[in-house]
């Protein structure tokens, strides 16, 4: 494993052009790195042979709020509408779902719900509903829930784990909801392990390297005549 600012570091060194002038920046590394990575990992994760690894996935905690119906984009037979206080970071968009892995309550005592796709959740209204709670991630990144019971009501903090497009999304989001301040982490930061399996993080700075030195040799038009 690795951390995302060794990985620029390394890329810099490949290409010799670490140096506080270079036009080459951290910022523009990173992202390379980070398109990649979603690159491959889509490509894994839409072989359904395989299981994700942990060591691919990252963790948060969500509250929850009651809001407008009007939020959500689906047709709801109701005035109100429980969901996250904060939209999810972009997750990476598979064929059939995104990388979603796991949504559940974090008190152990809470009923635990159903997380569907936003599809059936248009039509998971006209059944029965029961004691089930459905909870489904919308358009606009949050995750709502649909319930006949008041039981969902009483779950207040959600955790969800997921392969996301950009690892740096979560620097903002957090361990837990309600902890103590000195009991609260952030799910990324420079310090944490960059979430890549080591053979994948070999390739892609490589790749980057090769790519970088490439666009290096290409002549610079200084003559702006319309000519290469």
């Amino acid at each position: 494993m690795a951390r995302l600012n060794e990985m620029a570091y390394d890329i810099r060194e490949s290409i010799k052009a670490f140096s506080d002038d270079t036009e080459t920046d951290d910022r523009y590394l990173h992202y390379l790195i980070n398109t990649k990575r979603a690159k491959y990992l889509r490509q894994d994760l839409n072989n359904f042979q395989k299981t994700t690894d942990l060591s691919i996935q990252q963790t948060f905690c969500l509250g929850l709020e009651e809001v407008s119906a009007n939020e959500c984009g689906v047709d709801l037979d109701c005035d109100k509408i429980t969901r996250t206080k904060k939209p999810l970071p972009k997750a990476i968009e598979l064929h059939t779902k995104t990388a979603i892995t796991k949504v559940k309550p974090t008190n152990k005592v809470s009923r635990p719900f159903n997380f569907i796709t936003r599809e059936k959740a248009v039509h998971v209204q006209d059944a029965v509903f029961g004691k089930s709670i459905y909870a489904f991630l919308d358009v606009d990144n949050y995750i709502y829930f649909l319930s006949d019971s008041s039981d969902y009501k009483l779950i207040d903090c959600i955790s969800i784990s997921g392969v996301f497009e950009n690892p740096q999304d979560l620097i903002n989001y957090t361990n837990c909801c309600n902890c103590e301040e000195d009991l609260i982490t952030s799910c990324y930061s420079e310090d944490t392990e960059y979430p890549l399996q080591p053979h994948y993080v070999d390739l892609i700075k490589s790749e980057i390297v090769n790519d970088l030195l490439k666009l290096k040799n290409v002549p610079e038009d200084k003559i702006n005549d319309a000519n290469d």
